[in-house]
């Protein structure tokens, strides 16, 4: 409860507090607060009313209540119905049921579009998480090499104030090591930051938010991910990406029964209904009783013209059917090469890691042999290089990684 309370006074008072978060929750919340995925929800929503609006036009026929006379009979009488008429298409070659359909395929494909959004946006996330990651730990490493490197400094300055045993030389290359490592730090400091808003924005926060992040275990992550280790049953034909593009092939189709339609007249019924009219010589109103209900066809000619464009329909059609196959023997491959490569960023992985608390604990024990003046600068500085340039692969392998499997997931979604 008192946390609670802390955390309401400090929303209210417009100050940032801190909240810890770790790749999951990143993932989660990507899918959900991120301002493209939200949008394309929009848009799938818009789709959704449109194809709802194809479908009560197709049901349910307009209604026309309509009233136009002359000014002196409107301020003599008022403005009122004069008309009540309904009419509907009993016939039109099947256009508004075909038309129907590939809203339908619309809106299929915009829900599909939508997962795919939110992977996309787990994407930028995880590339966003790293960066910080790495910044932060690229940091910690520059600073404690400077500190060092300020001791050896002063070290140095004190041998050559006092009797000039140390020539000035070296103190200036010191100085100007500590230099090159502040730049170091100002550019992670720089990163981190960028990132930060970066992944504030992705997220859905204020840009100046405090997000903790905790590291990340490959392992631990890949324990929660089954379909990585086992082969996934899934049919090819079942995901997602092939879905869409049978989605595409049914456009196709249906655009052609559309084109095809023209072919042939469309047939309407309408029931009209006067309720009174206006005589032209008195404008006195008369009322009316007249129903009328009437049957019409309309049938256009182009000389040839219908028939070019079913034939370019159906090349369109054709064209959608052999992209379709095609996706489908994309889609088998890349499932198998990105399998291939998550084992491999998996093995590549634990090497790295293995690497990088080697050259740690070497950097670490470095760092005491430099401070007890039993290491040279030079060395030095090489052994922090060295880890800090592990440090920054394993982390861009682990991001591979997380990507990779993002990936992998979209393709058997």
């Amino acid at each position: 409860m008192r946390k609670q309370i802390i955390g309401i006074f400090l929303l209210l008072s417009g100050i940032s507090y801190s909240q810890e978060m770790g790749l999951n929750e990143i993932l989660d919340r990507a899918k959900t607060a991120n301002p493209n995925v939200i949008m394309k929800k929009m848009d799938t929503d818009i789709k959704r009313k449109e194809k709802q609006r194809a479908l009560k036009n197709y049901v349910l026929p307009p209604v026309n209540l309509s009233d136009s006379e002359e000014w002196e009979a409107v301020k003599r009488y008022g403005v009122g119905t004069r008309q009540f008429r309904v009419s509907m298409d009993v016939f039109e070659g099947g256009k508004s049921v075909y038309g129907y359909r590939i809203l339908k395929s619309q809106v299929e494909m915009a829900e599909n579009e939508e997962i795919l959004t939110e992977i996309k946006a787990q994407e930028e996330a995880v590339n966003a998480y790293f960066s910080i990651l790495n910044a932060q730990k690229q940091s910690e490493i520059t600073t404690r090499a400077i500190e060092l490197l300020k001791k050896q400094r002063q070290r140095n300055f004190d041998l050559y104030e006092n009797g000039k045993i140390l020539p000035k030389s070296e103190y200036l290359k010191i100085e100007a090591d500590i230099e090159d490592n502040n730049v170091l730090n100002i550019e992670n400091q720089l990163n981190e930051e960028n990132n930060r808003g970066v992944l504030a924005k992705l997220l859905g926060y204020p840009l100046d938010s405090k997000i903790a992040l905790r590291e990340f275990d490959p392992e631990n992550y890949l324990k929660d991910k089954s379909e990585v280790h086992d082969t996934n049953n899934k049919k090819i034909e079942d995901t997602l990406l092939a879905k869409n593009e049978q989605h595409k092939v049914n456009i196709a189709e249906n655009t052609v029964k559309i084109a095809k339609a023209d072919l042939y007249p469309s047939i309407n019924v309408e029931y009209k209904r006067e309720f009174y009219e206006i005589d032209d010589d008195t404008k006195e109103r008369k009322k009316l009783n007249d129903n009328v209900v009437t049957l019409g066809f309309k049938w256009v000619f182009e000389w040839g013209g219908t028939l070019d464009n079913i034939q370019a329909k159906k090349i369109a059609y054709e064209q959608a059917k052999v992209k379709y196959d095609d996706e489908i023997k994309k889609i088998s491959l890349d499932i198998r090469n990105k399998l291939n490569k998550i084992k491999s960023l998996y093995g590549q992985s634990l090497v790295m890691k293995k690497r990088m608390e080697l050259l740690e604990e070497s950097a670490n024990i470095d760092s005491m042999r430099y401070e007890n003046e039993l290491l040279s600068t030079f060395d030095y500085l090489n052994s922090v290089n060295k880890y800090r340039a592990a440090q920054e692969n394993y982390y861009r392998t682990q991001r591979d990684l997380v990507l990779a499997i993002i990936e992998y997931e979209n393709l058997y979604r």
